[in-house]
């Protein structure tokens, strides 16, 4: 589902990591780690297409990363608590985004619903996400990343906003898509558990 062959990204003379290779298969849950400023966000923008790599290939299910059927497939949450429209609800939000990946309609409003359940958000679905705090931001828009059931999921330390209960609940809903391909930066115990690969920063070869 992801494949990187010699991949490579420098800023400037800088090398953030270079000669990368790796093969993540469909449903797999990968735990990237390392230390602050290693290289595990740059790997994760690549990834989702927001950077490109200075050498070497990244493709997601099959299409070159940034590719438009490779942003098709995944869906990247790269700020948990940051990205949302202030003024508009979290069910907004959420609907918003909805109508662009899962379609109009009927089926927008029945996906929102889903996840809207599944990260308890009902509670406050309808306050302006400006009034709510960083762990009720950080649900939305992890919630939201789920909207259009994407192939792969790119997730940057989303529980550095949501409390234990919450990741509990991210958890549960990525359990209940098994075939959902995951990439997960995190630093906590649980997630290196819970994922049946480990890849630890810095990689230079």
């Amino acid at each position: 589902m992801l494949r990187l062959r010699r991949a490579s990204r420098w800023f400037g003379r800088h090398p953030v990591f270079t000669g990368l290779d790796l093969d993540v298969p469909a449903g797999t849950r990968l735990l990237v780690t390392g230390g602050n400023g290693s290289g595990k966000t740059t790997l994760l923008r690549c990834l989702a297409g927001a950077l490109s790599l200075t050498a070497g290939e990244a493709t997601v299910a099959g299409h070159r990363a940034g590719s438009p059927p490779a942003r098709r497939a995944l869906s990247a949450c790269l700020n948990p608590e940051q990205g949302l429209y202030d003024k508009l609800s979290g069910h907004d939000n959420l609907l918003l985004v909805a109508r662009l990946r899962a379609g109009g309609g009927r089926a927008a409003a029945r996906a929102v619903g889903q996840v809207q359940d599944e990260f308890e958000i009902g509670p406050y679905a309808d306050m302006p996400v400006e009034r709510c705090s960083a762990g009720m931001r950080a649900r939305v828009t992890v919630a939201r990343a789920l909207l259009g059931d994407p192939a792969v999921l790119v997730l940057d330390e989303p529980g550095r906003s949501l409390d234990d209960g919450a990741r509990a609940l991210l958890w549960a809903a990525l359990d209940r898509r098994p075939g959902l391909t995951c990439v997960l930066v995190s630093h906590h115990r649980e997630d290196r558990q819970r994922c049946q690969r480990t890849l630890t920063f810095p990689v230079w070869r």
